[in-house]
């Protein structure tokens, strides 16, 4: 996405043919006065009582500027702009935006009073700017967009640089989706690691990926037990950027089941096509650590993401089955449609003896319960740890990639005891479930003082805008890139 910028509002308006304004219910008593009755004829610009109360749908109207008709695109959905806010109606008005097919689109940000405002702005610009039609023909793909390129006019103080990284983190954001909506017959292991070879050479930063002979050589089992039913070998990549002046060395593990049919505790079939998504915190995890990269930024942060899928064959995991682990302990697998904590246990004790981080995230769809729980609307936030909980919670309400606190307290430990092995897979017990999935994975964590695990679930595959079902979301990178940057 090439960003042009001009000098002045009105060079702006000459150059554009559609311009899009971010709001907030405070500012539209000034924006119909300064802006929109400049370019809106008056009998078809509706007053400000009627746009305060508008619906947070962007609202279209069709203004002039020295004889040229232009296309105005406004949507308000607070009452003051936020960073969220701000990500949400930019986003919104993008998808909006490819349906007119504007040639050249302009996005006004210049009544936006800092630098995390504009850099939302465009952040959310360029995500919502996606195209999911990966398989389509170009005649038949209407909502991909005519422009590879935004007009705007930057506040004053605020360089273009700003602006250029908020499309940087969309454009991760873009890569992050297309990998979570990528399907099965398209997507593998071996293809995800080749993406993670390619960013980490483009963008120098580094990628090493553990092929099926050396994760037996670490003694990988739980990961390969999983991997077991698959044609695909289970990799595991590792990623890694290192800016010379950070502080402390960041750990993100990212759960990367590239299908998920459940194994021989196989899934309804009605959604059984969403389990493509099951690797959105692998992907998350990849993306993050390029965003940083190709950002700059002064942190030590690496991915490491177990990849495989999870598959029926003759050589599957069964119910029942006692395997053993990265970390020496053996685990009684009660269900084989809990895997993503099979994977991520031997993720987890890698990181912790390898690589000794001070802090470690880890991200996950891991339960279903986690939605019973909380619904779409935040992740599931699972530590002992109340500094890491509230600088996470905080980068969660500014980005608007939401967490929910839930408890960890040490008697639901007491429901993941095994009688024939060191730990079960999963609780017989019919609650808590998404709680007893993060008490399996502490238990491989070797008390690590700072920890987390984020149960995404809910949030990295929703109804979004992009097309008529359930589409990738990306969630994680800004919530994770907001956390570092403070």
């Amino acid at each position: 996405m090439q960003l042009i910028a001009k000098n002045t509002f009105e060079e702006l308006l000459e150059a554009i043919d559609m311009l899009c304004i971010p709001a907030s219910k405070e500012m539209l008593d000034n924006l119909h006065r300064d802006v929109l009755s400049k370019v809106i004829p008056a009998e078809t610009l509706p007053p400000v009582s009627e746009l305060i109360f508008a619906k947070s749908a962007p609202i279209l109207f069709f203004g002039q500027w020295k004889g040229r008709r232009i296309k105005i695109l406004l949507c308000s959905e607070n009452d003051k702009l936020t960073e969220a806010s701000v990500y949400s109606v930019t986003k919104k008005m993008s998808i909006r935006v490819r349906s007119e097919h504007p040639e050249k689109p302009g996005l006004m940000v210049h009544h936006l009073s800092s630098q995390e405002l504009v850099q939302a702005a465009f952040t959310g610009w360029t995500s919502g700017q996606y195209d999911l039609g990966i398989f389509k023909k170009p005649e038949d793909n209407n909502l991909k967009s005519n422009s590879t390129s935004v007009y705007t006019f930057l506040p004053k103080g605020i360089n273009q640089s700003t602006a250029e990284e908020g499309i940087t983190i969309g454009e991760v954001q873009q890569e992050v989706m297309d990998l979570v909506n990528t399907p099965a017959n398209h997507q593998s292991p071996e293809l995800l690691g080749d993406w993670a070879t390619q960013s980490a050479a483009t963008y120098k930063y580094k990628a090493t990926i553990l092929n099926k002979e050396k994760l037996n050589e670490l003694g990988m089992h739980a990961l390969l037990a999983v991997n077991r039913g698959s044609e695909d070998p289970a990799i595991m990549i590792v990623t890694h950027y290192s800016h010379p002046d950070a502080k402390k060395r960041i750990a993100l593990i990212g759960k990367g089941v590239i299908f998920d049919t459940g194994g021989v505790s196989i899934k309804d079939s009605k959604n059984m096509h969403y389990m493509k998504s099951d690797m959105a915190g692998a992907a998350a995890a990849l993306g993050t650590v390029e965003a940083c990269a190709r950002l700059g930024l002064k942190v030590d942060v690496m991915a490491i993401t177990p990849v495989t899928d999870n598959s029926i064959g003759t050589m599957s995991l069964k119910p029942g089955d006692v395997i053993s682990s990265y970390a020496g302990k053996s685990i009684e697998v009660i269900d084989t449609d809990a895997e993503g904590r099979l994977i991520l246990a031997d993720a987890l004790a890698y990181a912790v003896k390898e690589y000794q981080p001070d802090v470690m995230v880890d991200m996950a769809t891991l339960t279903g319960s986690i939605i019973a729980a909380i619904g779409p609307h935040a992740a599931g936030l699972f530590t002992k740890n109340d500094q890491l909980a509230e600088s996470l919670r905080q980068a969660g309400e500014s980005s608007g990639e939401r967490l929910w606190r839930m408890p960890m307290f040490d008697e639901y430990q007491e429901d993941m005891q095994s009688d024939i092995a060191d730990i079960k897979n999963l609780s017989e017990k019919p609650y808590a479930g998404s709680v007893t999935a993060a008490k399996f994975l502490e238990f491989f964590t070797s008390d690590h003082p700072s920890w987390a695990h984020l149960d995404i679930a809910g949030m990295g595959y929703q109804p979004n805008g992009f097309g008529k079902s359930y589409c990738a979301t990306a969630y994680g990178v800004r919530l994770l890139l907001k956390w570092m940057k403070s």
